[in-house]
């Protein structure tokens, strides 16, 4: 399975997460595809979760 061609944008979350997956159990760390999945699950989980303030962060360390 690649997305290379897709739009991350109409890709599935559960889609996102499997190919994340399947680029990590294979050692491909740091690819051009590995870090746009990255973003697209890191701006997913802003989005729903809302982001960490400073002061969140400042005291979760």
């Amino acid at each position: 399975m690649t997305l290379h061609n897709l739009t991350l944008d109409n890709v599935s979350d559960d889609a996102l997460m499997a190919r994340m997956y399947e680029l990590a159990r294979g050692g491909d760390h740091g690819t051009v595809e590995s870090m746009q999945l990255d973003a697209a699950i890191y701006a997913r989980l802003a989005e729903t979760y809302g982001e960490a303030s400073q002061q969140e962060d400042r005291q979760a360390a």
